[in-house]
């Protein structure tokens, strides 16, 4: 079978190795930053000031880092990695694997700040996370399917950040989730120029409201789109742009390509955290799947540091 004719420049790597070597290497610093000790004192008399009922013993940044374990290790190993630890390290906190668990579960951490200085460029895209890590073999053999948790994710493409994540069983589609994301960008005051997505998106309603906040759209229509309108005249436009230019140059006019960010940014949590999940209970699940996007974009603000 003859190879297809690449249509796109030919990808040239400029990184500088020296740099990009030493920020992998400040990746492997986090998982180990033991900076929390310092200021445990202080923490715990700020999450016990007012607290009714038993004070807490752990401060949330010691849980944090209990947190970067989970997706390797199961909690009593990291009680007994903490235990280790604290037979080196002077100060460094045990606490019981139960309490590991249900903590790390009720800890809220948020996507890092990021400054916006001008108009971004955002793509969606959504991808399932597998909640077991049984083999194809096993679902083919004994029929056994347990099922996936679905995470959605809206990103800066041309800085490569999340900007809003949401992880769920059952819940609304792909457009519906980008249009809530858009909406509450727009609500923080963030300036959006473009949006892209793939065809999953092609729905009227996210159109409408891509031009009700004046954002350029970059979303692929269906293969068999109507050019009418239906009740989206910016839908239709777009459709008729699609099929006059042709995939090739559309794609080159709107930046498509760029959505490729996107889809990296899955590939880079699931080859960074794995691509399942570890608990049982099914909000641990959504909880934990949700966490590993999370720390993996701490993770790139601590080596950009």
């Amino acid at each position: 079978m003859p190879k297809p004719e690449r249509w796109c420049k030919k990808f040239k790597d400029k990184r500088d190795w020296v740099e990009y070597n030493s920020k992998l290497v400040k990746r492997g610093e986090w998982f180990f930053d033991f900076s929390f000790l310092e200021g445990i004192p202080r923490e715990l008399n700020e999450m016990n000031k007012n607290k009714v009922g038993k004070p807490y013993h752990y401060t949330n940044s010691f849980i944090e880092f209990e947190s970067k374990l989970q997706p390797y290790f199961d909690y009593r190993s990291i009680q007994g990695i903490c235990e280790s630890l604290s037979e080196k390290v002077n100060g460094f906190p045990v606490n019981h694997y139960s309490n590991i668990c249900r903590r790390v579960n009720d800890l809220e951490l948020n996507l890092p700040d990021i400054d916006f200085d001008k108009p971004i460029f955002v793509g969606n895209d959504g991808s399932g996370i597998k909640v077991s890590n049984r083999g194809e073999w096993m679902r083919q053999k004994w029929q056994v399917r347990r099922g996936w948790i679905k995470a959605v994710i809206t990103v800066d493409v041309k800085k490569k950040k999340i900007l809003d994540i949401e992880v769920f069983e059952k819940g609304d589609s792909e457009p519906d989730i980008f249009e809530r994301h858009i909406g509450g960008l727009v609500k923080q005051g963030v300036q959006i120029r473009k949006a892209c997505a793939d065809g999953a998106h092609d729905k009227r309603k996210l159109f409408n409201a891509l031009e009700k906040h004046k954002i350029e759209q970059a979303i692929k229509p269906r293969s068999n789109a109507s050019t009418k309108a239906r009740g989206s005249t910016s839908r239709a436009r777009e459709v008729r742009k699609f099929k006059e230019l042709g995939y090739e140059d559309w794609a080159k006019e709107k930046e498509y390509g760029m959505r490729w960010a996107t889809e990296g940014k899955f590939s880079c949590v699931k080859r960074k955290f794995g691509e399942y999940v570890r608990s049982a209970k099914k909000v641990n699940m959504i909880e934990e799947a949700r966490r590993k996007f999370v720390l993996y974009e701490r993770m790139m603000a601590y080596v950009e540091a």
